[in-house]
């Protein structure tokens, strides 16, 4: 329910991924992996829209980002009601510092009264309305209308403590504060890699929005998947169904499910992708953007081979490959003043198709086998090189 704003710390570093939370892990890791941030980072609520007392906020200590998903979390939850969202800004109005503070305020906000009204003067005339002033309880139901409904507005106003926000108000006086996250985060951040929904193979003439439904997600233990089964009526996993598929890594989708037959495969895979290091699943995403691969047997031999292709995750556009390429290739002491004024985007462009290499959201990467860096032959060379290597043979 609001974004982030992911700064990559270091010097003359510009990097910055945003992401809408509450959201799982391996999607926030995602968008740092296409903005290539792999260093120390500082994390800062960028917007929210729902509560913009938090936008920009600075708290005395940097908050984790379990911290602020558990807080998004929290937004999400009580904006489904108007007066929770209004009390919990309302709260936000008073001092506070830490991310704890800001989490505890989103609990026991039905404690507090919230009124609509815009302004003292509606206030004052609700308080009358009501009898809400007890120094008034004797006073003759013909002397009201003399009353100053917006004197008496303010008057009780400041004796409650309440707060106007965005045509509500608020006692806030009334709330006695919630120690819900003092310690322990109540709730971690989730950090699947695949989410299914999934219940008994339905007959013919079942009801499915009357079935059993379980949620599993993976990597998990196949000890805990068998038991799954069992729990929505079926012997084996592989003979339920699935109502929904969700994915973190957003180059495998639904397609690569044909059956719940492959699910102990798809299991496989995600455990191995969790093993990877950050480049590495950033490779092996690269990989799928350039192979395009929808069969789950291809891309679990991709995922073992990860060694056959080159990556470089450096590299941001086209440009960038060019100068780097040329970099690599011409002599250590060259006069880069050299390089300016070429169009490196278009030599770039032109390095990549001749040695079957890409640009990837995630970084350039080779085809499999291939390199990124090695000098472009011509046909010739091409064909003495083969020659050469058949004479060795």
């Amino acid at each position: 329910m609001f974004e982030i704003a992911i700064d990559e710390l270091g010097i003359g570093s510009d990097k910055v991924a945003f992401v809408q939370l509450p959201a799982n892990k391996n999607a926030v890791i995602d968008a740092m992996d296409r903005e290539k941030i792999y260093s120390e980072t500082f994390l800062r609520i960028a917007e929210c829209n729902e509560v913009p007392e938090l936008n920009g906020f600075e708290f005395s200590k940097e908050p984790t980002l379990d911290e602020l998903n558990f807080l998004a979390k929290r937004i999400k939850e009580i904006s489904e009601e108007k007066t929770q969202i209004i009390a919990y800004r309302a709260l936000l109005q008073k001092p506070f510092e830490t991310i704890n503070e800001a989490v505890n305020r989103t609990f026991d906000l039905d404690s507090m009264p919230v009124f609509p009204c815009k302004n003292y003067a509606e206030y004052g005339e609700i308080v009358l309305e009501n009898d809400f002033l007890e120094e008034l309880e004797d006073v003759p139901d013909e002397l009201y209308e003399l009353l100053d409904a917006e004197k008496v507005g303010r008057v009780i106003a400041e004796r409650e403590g309440g707060v106007f926000v965005d045509g509500y108000y608020v006692v806030t006086s009334s709330y006695e504060p919630a120690l819900v996250y003092d310690e322990e985060l109540p709730e971690r951040m989730e950090d699947w890699i695949f989410r299914l929904e999934v219940a008994k193979n339905p007959k013919i003439d079942d009801d499915i929005s009357k079935l059993k439904t379980e949620i599993l997600t993976l990597p998990a233990d196949e000890n805990y998947m068998n038991d799954l089964a069992g729990t929505i009526g079926e012997k084996r996993l592989q003979d339920a169904a699935y109502l929904n598929f969700q994915s973190s890594i957003p180059q495998i989708d639904e397609n690569i499910l044909d059956s719940m037959e492959d699910i102990f495969t798809l299991n496989d895979i995600a455990k191995k992708y969790a093993e990877l290091s950050r480049e590495d699943r950033a490779k092996f995403k690269a990989i799928l953007e350039f192979e395009r691969c929808n069969d789950i047997e291809k891309i679990g031999d991709v995922l073992n081979s990860l060694d056959d292709y080159e990556f470089d995750f450096t590299i941001t556009d086209a440009s960038d490959f060019g100068i780097n390429y040329l970099s690599k290739l011409l002599p250590p002491d060259i006069d880069r003043t050299l390089l300016d004024g070429i169009n490196a985007a278009k030599f770039a462009f032109n390095v990549m198709s001749q040695n079957r290499c890409m640009l990837t959201d995630y970084g350039v990467i080779s085809e499999r086998g291939g390199h990124l860096y090695t000098m472009v032959e011509t046909s010739e060379q091409q064909q003495n090189n083969n020659f050469e290597m058949g004479g060795i043979s």
